[in-house]
């Protein structure tokens, strides 16, 4: 089983290099990384900077680690207003996939807006960055079947599903039952399946540093620390790789090894 973890770019710090990082995960023995690209200086204004981008390459290169990349979270293909702006950084995005040699770019599925644009719009990155081998997997926003639809619609080889099961458990409002039957919807389309914990609670909508007391909203907790029953949904797959996304720097340090996250998540 393979199984990465995502850095997300408040983990690097002045104090706390990327490489430094890289190095930690290596450690305990993950396969493979998630990262931001933009939020390393590497595309600026919708284009590539390519000098920061030799020096990431050089970064991940030097520790030795698989990585995959992340779409910024505010591309929404789905807005016809800024339509534009938004493809033009994705673009962007999947350019740099392309020169760090990455095989999987992630991206979540827009929330508002006109849904033929953003079908339109992965088609053309998916011709885009086919010819190298790179594949787009489509992350639920929230909804299973809303992003299974786009996936359907585009109709490409080398996009897929990512399915976010903690986004997914807000959608189910915490329902288990509902939750995996869902999932069951995705399982023969899922290239990668995401990890984190929540209890499965939208409402109400309170201020960010009160919702951990209310239980609320995209926690991103570790598994255990929700609701989520990973052992019956990790049974629902086959060899699909992990990618844990765990966001609070105190507990990510304190992450388990692999062979220990495996061992949790069966257990739950």
């Amino acid at each position: 089983m393979e199984i990465g973890v995502t850095i997300y770019p408040h983990f690097v710090t002045k104090d706390k290099s990327l490489a430094s990082i890289l190095a930690d995960v290596k450690i305990k023995n993950y396969d493979f990384v998630s990262i931001f690209p933009h939020t390393l200086g590497v595309i600026r204004n919708g284009n590539v900077i390519e000098k920061k981008l030799r020096t990431l390459e050089i970064t991940l290169r030097g520790v030795g680690i698989d990585y995959i990349v992340r779409m910024p979270t505010s591309v929404n293909l789905r807005d016809h207003i800024y339509y534009t702006r938004h493809f033009r950084v994705a673009r962007a995005v999947a350019d740099v996939a392309i020169k760090l040699g990455a095989k999987v770019i992630v991206m979540q599925s827009g929330k508002t807006g006109r849904l033929d644009l953003e079908i339109e719009a992965i088609q053309q990155l998916a011709d885009m960055v086919r010819p190298f081998g790179v594949n787009i997997a489509l992350e639920n926003t929230y909804s299973v079947k809303d992003t299974l639809y786009v996936v359907d619609s585009v109709a490409s080889k080398n996009v897929g599903f990512a399915l976010d099961v903690a986004h997914a458990f807000l959608s189910a409002q915490g329902d288990s039952d509902k939750l995996l039957e869902d999932v069951k919807l995705g399982t023969d389309k899922t290239v990668i399946l995401m990890i984190h914990d929540n209890f499965g609670k939208l409402f109400p909508q309170v201020e960010p540093e009160d919702a951990l007391a209310y239980g609320v909203g995209d926690l991103h907790l570790m598994p255990g620390e929700g609701g989520i029953p990973f052992g019956k949904v990790l049974k629902l797959f086959g060899d699909v790789p992990l990618l844990l996304k765990v966001k609070h720097a105190e507990k990510f340090v304190k992450i388990p090894n692999k062979h220990g996250l495996i061992e949790l998540l069966t257990s739950l």
